[in-house]
């Protein structure tokens, strides 16, 4: 079997997957999800086929490989074991519940083994799943109406009902059309007229794709059959009683009120009969037109957007950038004129296709913020639980919605179980640190912080939680010894830490400055006889002499710190010298390279004075290569990637690396490279293409229209400056000793000053 053809035939049969569009609806509750657990088999792994363990761990190391599904998926069906099949299938489903296309074929594996209701099961859980899903709806009436038995008088009824919900779930969606048509044939095969006039009376009012076919087929259903069947019976009496009233007050020879039938009984005028037929025939028409004009403007607003739509299914290849776009202008036009059913209906076709997206789940659950509490809560879990495990915006922002209705304990279970699945990232322990704070569970917060001081992967890292650790004791707490004690032994294991020393100072400098003389200092001095650079020990040494200038109580310390501020001015002026003479790298350079995450820590804090003093911009794309491979950056939320100095994009630099740990994450960002110099020749040049990706390439110079408007004119003047008589003398004595060595002396001719160059 070659699984490469198969893949391609079966990933691109996946269909237009969605939601209920209420998502009060009973059948549509979280609680009624799929129960995994209790469809799984307890089969004996010993008699599974030979190579099924080998696909399964593929899919077991990394749930998200949706091709290794496809591999394992495509087995389980060559090997037509059902065991097998059924745990596959089974999981598969808790990642990718919206591929209509493998519910499809699980249910007829099923039935392929005389597993009638296990079929049917497995289709009324892919229901569950995209109920909005009108080719899983069709297949799964076509199911009933084969293994239906036609004798059970319940069949019919059976039937009926699955189309009934067929359409409650689905008929609104704009493609929905073959499930209407397929209702309305089947009643006519049935020979219910006025069941399917009733379906009619529904479908001319709803926006799909084929509105004027529909509307072209009803009025060929009232031609060719009798309002008397078609019509309910109060309908026709109505309809009778209305058109007696008309032609009463048209003025026009009429058969007497009281002479016509009140009821349902014939006419016996046959000609009379006609025209009643006829007059009906054109009422009910003429009443149809109407909605039928309102529903063309309907469909005529979302036509564009409907036709833009490519993708009305899920699938895990990124969506084009025009698709993105079109959805949300879609969404934001349907929220601005639709009504509050068809708007969730939209949001549930939204994130089938962009199921992968968690702007639009966001987007989904702030509307529903308006219309229904358990509905926000619905759609949160299902992008959590489901479509969106390791994306920490959605996660917290279903923390802090739960925490806003007084659910704690669930905002906690929500922080603590994305936790648990992504280790060390920063932003989801200080969220939990922060809930915790907020009621009050101040140790908590402080355990939260220690156990993370504790936990860190780096020195840098345990650093920054010191910091967070050391603020909450203080500011919150109201506890400047513990919080000096946790600075200080932070200091002690990561002493080229600037912003330990500058936090431990603010804390200092916001108690009695008089009494606190002594801790500040030492502070000063830990910092300006640390390990710190040149450059921050100054910087240090300047404070300290401006705080015993300002606050201090002896001015011998003064005159010492003074001192001492002078040496290290000296001490940075012979660095500087023997970098210049090339015998050792300036300082500056050296700040935060040999960790990045020294600086990645720092600039993770808020405090904006802090930063600017630890702040190093060439230190950037190493952070960023650091934060790539922990986790710690999102990568998925990167868009748009712009590299400066791109030709430096050879070897191992980090820019190469951040392009490679930034393609294991996603494919959907954009890099915009820049560069004066791309490089010294063209293998070089192809070098920085490969390394970043590079599609597309735009040259500019002086003269290229897009450059022109910020060019300056330059006017180019030739001016030759005579030397004057010192420099002309030493030009006059270099060149008679320059000929004296070419020619004999006596041919040596005096030069005359003049203008030259040397």
């Amino acid at each position: 079997m070659d699984f490469s053809t198969e893949i391609m035939s079966v990933t691109e049969m996946e269909q237009s997957p969605d939601s209920s569009p209420d998502l009060n609806e009973e059948s549509t509750q979280e609680s009624e999800i799929p129960n995994i657990e209790s469809l799984q088999t307890t089969d004996i792994e010993a008699g599974f086929p030979p190579d099924f363990d080998k696909f399964w761990k593929v899919v077991e190391d990394n749930p998200q490989d949706f091709t290794g599904w496809v591999y394992l998926l495509q087995y389980v069906e060559q090997e037509n074991h059902l065991p097998a099949a059924r745990k596959a299938f089974d999981r598969f489903f808790t990642h990718y519940p919206y591929c209509y296309g493998y519910w499809k074929k699980y249910a007829d594996l099923e039935k392929r083994h005389d597993n009638v209701k296990q079929s049917d099961e497995v289709y009324r859980r892919g229901l569950q799943a995209i109920p909005l899903s009108v080719d899983l709806w069709i297949h799964y009436i076509n199911f009933l109406k084969e293994t239906l038995d036609p004798a059970d008088p319940e069949t019919n009824s059976t039937i009926r009902g699955a189309y009934e919900h067929a359409v409650l779930a689905a008929g609104t969606d704009f493609r929905s059309d073959r499930l209407w048509e397929m209702y309305i044939n089947w009643e006519n095969d049935q020979g219910n007229l006025r069941e399917v006039t009733s379906i009619y009376d529904r479908i001319l009012g709803i926006p799909t794709q084929l509105y004027s076919h529909h509307f072209q087929r009803f009025k060929e259903h009232i031609q060719n059959n009798l309002p008397r069947d078609f019509l309910t019976t109060e309908q026709f009496v109505q309809l009778r009683r209305e058109l007696a009233a008309a032609n009463g007050h048209s003025g026009e020879e009429a058969q007497p009120a009281e002479e016509l039938p009140c009821g349902t009984e014939d006419i016996t005028d046959p000609a009379k009969l006609v025209t009643e037929i006829e007059n009906m025939r054109h009422r009910i028409i003429e009443i149809h037109q109407e909605i039928f004009n309102h529903n063309e403007h309907e469909v005529s607003k979302r036509w564009t957007f409907e036709e833009a739509i490519k993708r009305p299914y899920f699938h895990v290849k990124p969506l084009e950038k025009i698709q993105l776009k079109n959805w949300k202008e879609y969404l934001e036009f349907e929220i601005e004129n639709g009504t509050h059913e068809r708007v969730v209906v939209l949001f549930e076709r939204c994130v089938i296709s962009c199921a992968l997206y968690e702007d639009f789940w966001i987007k989904y659950a702030k509307y529903m913020e308006n219309h229904s509490i358990e509905g926000v809560r619905h759609v949160y879990s299902r992008a959590c639980t489901i479509h969106l495990p390791k994306k920490p915006m959605v996660h917290m922002l279903w923390a802090a919605f739960e925490e806003q209705q007084g659910n704690i304990e669930e905002a906690r279970r929500i922080l603590k179980t994305f936790e648990e699945c992504i280790l060390g990232l920063a932003m989801i322990r200080l969220r939990r640190v922060s809930l915790e704070r907020r009621h009050g569970n101040m140790e908590e917060a402080e355990l939260l912080l220690e156990d993370a001081v504790r936990n860190a992967k780096s020195i840098s890292e345990a650093s920054f939680y010191a910091i967070k650790l050391a603020r909450h004791l203080f500011k919150v707490q109201k506890n400047l010894p513990k919080a000096r004690k946790v600075l200080s032994e932070a200091i002690e294991l990561d002493k080229e830490n600037t912003k330990l020393y500058l936090n431990l100072l603010e804390m200092e400098y916001s108690g009695d400055l008089k009494q606190n003389e002594e801790n500040i200092l030492s502070c000063f001095d830990k910092a300006v006889h640390g390990a710190l650079s040149i450059k921050m020990r100054i910087t240090f040494s300047q404070r300290k002499v401006e705080f015993l200038e300002d606050f201090g109580s002896d001015v011998n310390k003064l005159l010492d710190a003074y001192d001492e501020h002078q040496a290290l001015l000296k001490e940075q002026e012979t660095l500087k010298r023997r970098a210049e003479n090339g015998s050792e790298e300036p300082d500056e350079k050296k700040m935060l390279t040999e960790d990045p995450s020294l600086a990645s820590a720092q600039l993770m804090d808020g405090d904006m004075q802090v930063n600017q003093a630890a702040y190093n911009y060439n230190a950037w794309y190493q952070i960023m290569v650091n934060d790539l491979s922990r986790g710690t950056c999102p990568a998925g939320d990167i868009k748009c990637l712009v590299i400066d100095e791109a030709h430096k994009a050879l070897g191992n630099h980090a820019y190469c690396q951040v392009v490679r740990e930034l393609s294991k994450y996603t494919s959907q960002f954009r890099i915009l490279a820049l560069s004066a110099t791309p490089g010294s020749d063209t293998k070089a040049v192809q070098q920085v293409i490969s390394n970043l990706l590079i599609a597309r390439i735009e040259v500019c110079a002086e003269d290229s229209p897009e450059i022109q408007p910020y060019s300056h004119e330059r006017l180019v003047e030739k001016i030759v400056v005579p030397l004057g008589e010192e420099l002309a003398g030493i030009q006059n004595t270099y060149i008679q000793d320059l000929h004296a060595q070419q020619a004999p002396e006596d041919t040596l001719v005096p030069l005359q000053p003049g203008p030259a160059a040397l």
